[in-house]
């Protein structure tokens, strides 16, 4: 999945999954200064346990119609080839992570995802042979967008104040500001990060070259109860309050987050879906190479939402600061 960001919150977009067919991307750093952007990205929504939901968004991206939502019925090389013939362009839209605060624990906060980094934007950071950097996406992140200084803008030290990282997978707008979390226990699905190493997984958007010499994440297992539709399950916190749910489909070992509260669930999605209308409508995007097992995982999250009242949070969503704030819930 590809990154990108914008101040007011941007629709979604990130890549995966490249067939070789794919065209390059082209990408631009920037260091315009962003104004107020925390007056919006930074604003906390509480969940009732103490816990605050918080939208840190580290840049944005530009990226095609047809990555955002697939032609029904197209297959996974159609899909790409859907995309390299399209000449519509999304407004640039917001990169983001989700800071989880725990205001009851110390040094106990969840950041889900690390987003991207601003040397997307120089000579090299891409690998020089993969066909889909160049000419699919357009990425703009300045180095102070990076997921550390926004923390600090937030009194939240990346070293000290956080208990984990959660990686929804490991594109690279979601895996670009590893290096700020050195000491920080980072977790991830094993199928991800095996699937991020392989040739598939570098085609798709990964790049494993550019991970912190430091980097051994740990893995996630599925070993906890239903929820909903979903058949399994793995508690991040005892009481139940952050839970990982697997959803593969926009790539292999993707998983979404799910914070509860005693009158609100907030069900971060990650990738799972570029933006809630495509929950809502049983869409899915152009980067997957498994449509029918995307579309199976988006009628589990549509199924799970209108199961209680939930609103939804997605890496690449210009609305989600507008739910947030007037606490609109999914609904049909």
């Amino acid at each position: 999945a590809l990154p990108g960001t914008s101040l007011a919150m941007a629709t979604g977009w990130s890549s995966g999954v490249l067939s070789r067919r794919s065209f390059m991307v082209k990408v631009r750093a920037h260091n315009s200064p962003i104004t107020s952007m925390f007056k919006f990205t930074s604003r906390r929504f509480s969940t009732g346990r103490r816990i605050t939901v918080l939208p840190v968004e580290t840049g944005k991206v530009t990226i095609k119609t047809a990555q955002q939502r697939a032609k029904d019925g197209r297959g996974p090389i159609a899909r790409k080839i859907d995309m390299a013939l399209c000449k519509i362009w999304t407004d640039p839209l917001p990169i983001y992570t989700f800071l989880i605060r725990d205001t009851s624990r110390p040094n106990s906060h969840i950041l889900v995802d690390t987003g991207e980094t601003w040397r997307t934007g120089m000579p090299g950071y891409y690998p020089w042979w993969n066909p889909f950097f160049g000419r699919e996406v357009i990425e703009e992140v300045a180095p102070h967008e990076e997921i550390g200084d926004r923390l600090l803008s937030l009194g939240v030290d990346p070293v000290t104040d956080l208990g984990k990282v959660i990686l929804t997978h490991m594109h690279h707008d979601h895996a670009g500001g590893l290096d700020h979390f050195p000491r920080v226990p980072i977790y991830v699905t094993q199928v991800n990060y095996k699937h991020s190493k392989s040739f598939v997984g570098r085609v798709a958007g990964c790049i494993p070259s550019q991970w912190p010499l430091w980097f051994k994440p740990k893995f996630i297992e599925f070993k906890d109860g239903p929820i909903g539709p979903f058949e399994t399950s793995h508690r991040v916190t005892e009481d139940g309050s952050v839970i990982l749910v697997p959803t593969p489909g926009h790539v292999v070992g993707h998983l979404s987050v799910i914070v509860k509260s005693d009158d609100l669930t907030y069900f971060i999605a990650g990738d799972a879906a570029y933006c809630e209308e495509n929950i809502r409508d049983e869409k899915t995007d152009g980067v997957t190479m498994a449509p029918l097992q995307m579309l199976k995982t988006t009628r589990k999250i549509k199924e799970f939402c209108l199961q209680q009242p939930t609103i939804v949070l997605c890496s690449h969503d210009p609305n989600n600061m507008t739910r947030l704030e007037n606490n609109i819930v999914f609904g049909l």
